[in-house]
């Protein structure tokens, strides 16, 4: 009962957190068959909040069996999560690694035999960045022992998911979760056998490719520099060119092109792309240095800089009042979640998940305790309710004034330098034109080759 009272609590939390979070194909998450979901792990317990919160249905975790000892196991048996062991995992159990992993499959087939759902992250590890990692054979295992133990009878389905953050451990960042198409155990019946491997790595490699499809994959470090720049730099073109409606999903789909299309020229010249991953590293770093943001370049939808400027400064001075206001009100309980955070662990993949538990805590008693000053301070229930029901729409507000006057800072040093030294804006500019030039003739070269 509390799993369902808090999933709604959650849900708050991530619309909160998050600036954009986007599904596509959710009905997939919910199809009444027992279902396997898995999905690649770039960001710790923020991955399977996310797939918990989104899904109708009571997903149980496949979790690192090394954090289960006697004070932790009846807490996360009470949030739905079984213990797997890989071979460096330590168990507080005078039990072989073997045992205790024959006894958390079983788990797993029984739970499947009535209908139910179970999150796996088959790399095994959590790492913020855009591969995935070895996919580990044990969701086919499972799978595969599942349907066997049933005699292939379950109609088990395995929903492949792809979880793609803009910026992983930011808050007010975006995320799109990919949802793929059911891969059937069915067709695994005739080959499977519990003493051969062979349907295990052929399911193991399905799932594997199945993933690849819904995420951003790049091969190193440098290729992903080089398409993060092309994404800053030529996305937004791409997406008026081809008449794109501004979406998540389709923001991914254009990447994923851009990906594809990298990897095809660099096969082709790779000394080349690393000239012009140098050439926008350059181009990149100078805006950085001015304080400029290549947005400055893409003004087509303004009336005016005269008219942009009148606008952001009536706008700046009407709402700064609200702004000290929900600052006053909202500013504590933002800042002590990202301390909590730091102070619980360094590793940054920890970051975004330990902000937004901390937050689901902070910001509630922070409230509690403003309502309960007003209300003591007035003796007035109305005027503690207006507290309570002004301070998250004030504090929504001092996020959209902070972009506001992050953006009028921006255009105005791009104004200052256009006036006071022209030659490094026009410096900049042809920079600019120079990497269109080299996209544009490499767009047109990937297209035809299409």
């Amino acid at each position: 009962m509390l799993y369902f009272i808090l999933r709604p609590i959650v849900q708050i939390a991530l619309k909160v957190f998050f600036k954009r979070l986007q599904v596509h194909q959710k009905y997939l998450l919910n199809i009444e068959e027992p279902i396997i979901y898995v999905a690649n792990h770039p960001n710790t317990f923020m991955d399977p909040i996310i797939l918990a919160a989104l899904s109708k249905k009571k997903v149980h975790f496949l979790s690192n069996g090394s954090v289960f000892n006697r004070f932790t196991r009846p807490i996360f048996k009470f949030f739905n999560m079984i213990p797997i062991y890989r071979k460096t995992d330590k168990s507080d159990k005078p039990i072989s690694q073997a045992e205790l992993n024959k006894m958390s499959f079983q788990k797993c087939y029984d739970f499947l035999a009535q209908k139910g759902t179970l999150l796996i992250f088959p790399e095994g590890t959590s790492i913020i960045e855009r591969r995935l990692r070895e996919i580990k054979t044990g969701t086919a295992r499972i799978a595969l022992g599942a349907e066997y133990e049933n005699k292939f009878t379950l109609g088990l389905k395995i929903i492949p998911i792809g979880i793609n953050y803009s910026d992983a451990d930011k808050f007010r960042s975006e995320v799109l979760v990919n949802i793929g198409e059911p891969i059937l155990l069915s067709k695994y019946q005739h080959i499977y056998n519990s003493e051969n491997f062979e349907a295990v790595e052929t399911l193991t490699k399905e799932i594997e490719d199945e993933i690849s499809k819904l995420i951003i994959v790049t091969e190193n470090e440098e290729q992903d520099i080089l398409i993060s720049n092309i994404e800053k730099i030529y996305k937004n073109t791409l997406f008026e060119e081809f008449d794109l409606p501004e979406k998540k999903y389709d923001e991914f789909v254009v990447v994923k092109e851009i990906v594809k299309g990298v990897k095809y020229f660099e096969q082709k010249n790779s000394q080349y792309f690393k000239n012009l991953r140098i050439q926008t590293d350059n181009y990149l770093e100078n805006l950085s240095v001015l304080g400029l943001s290549d947005e400055i370049f893409q003004r087509s939808h303004k009336k005016s800089i005269l008219g942009y400027f009148i606008g952001s400064i009536l706008l700046l001075i009407l709402g700064f009042p609200f702004y000290v206001a929900g600052l006053i009100g909202n500013y504590i309980p933002y800042i002590l979640p990202s301390k909590i955070a730091r102070m619980i662990s360094s590793d940054i993949t920890f970051k975004a998940p330990l902000m937004m538990i901390s937050g689901i805590f902070v910001f509630p008693v922070a409230y509690g305790i403003s309502f309960y000053l007003v209300w003591y301070l007035s003796q007035s229930i109305e005027w503690a309710l207006a507290t309570l029901g002004l301070l998250p729409l004030l504090g929504y507000f001092v996020l959209w004034y902070i972009a506001i006057w992050e953006k009028f800072k921006i255009n105005w040093q791009s104004v200052r330098l256009f006036y006071k030294k022209p030659s490094l804006l026009n410096n900049l500019i042809e920079q600019r034109k120079a990497i269109f030039k080299e996209l544009k003739a490499l767009k047109e070269e990937y297209l035809k080759k299409l």
